[in-house]
């Protein structure tokens, strides 16, 4: 699924695994199609495009290739596949 996004936030999230330490680098998405989603969701950035890209993607619009989507334990919409192109 292609979803167009503006990026509102960027959040850190980090929490002890039976593994260890897991740290979760998140988007907050606000869905730019029309009709859009009704709430904000979050998109989980791979540690590649989170080296690429970092915090520099907020405020900006970006088309993601979604590849799963799934909810965290409070229940809010996590989302991760692909970005596929930033505008300014």
């Amino acid at each position: 699924m292609h979803a167009k996004v503006q990026i509102i936030d960027k959040v850190t999230e980090t929490f002890e695994t039976k593994k260890g330490v897991k740290t979760l680098h998140l988007l907050v998405c606000q869905d730019q199609s029309r009709p859009p989603l009704r709430n904000t969701f979050d998109y989980e950035m791979t540690p590649e495009e989170f080296t690429k890209y970092g915090a520099s993607l907020v405020d900006k619009v970006v088309e993601f290739n979604i590849q799963v989507i799934s909810e965290n334990f409070t229940g809010r919409t996590r989302m991760s596949g692909a970005i596929l192109k930033v505008d300014a």
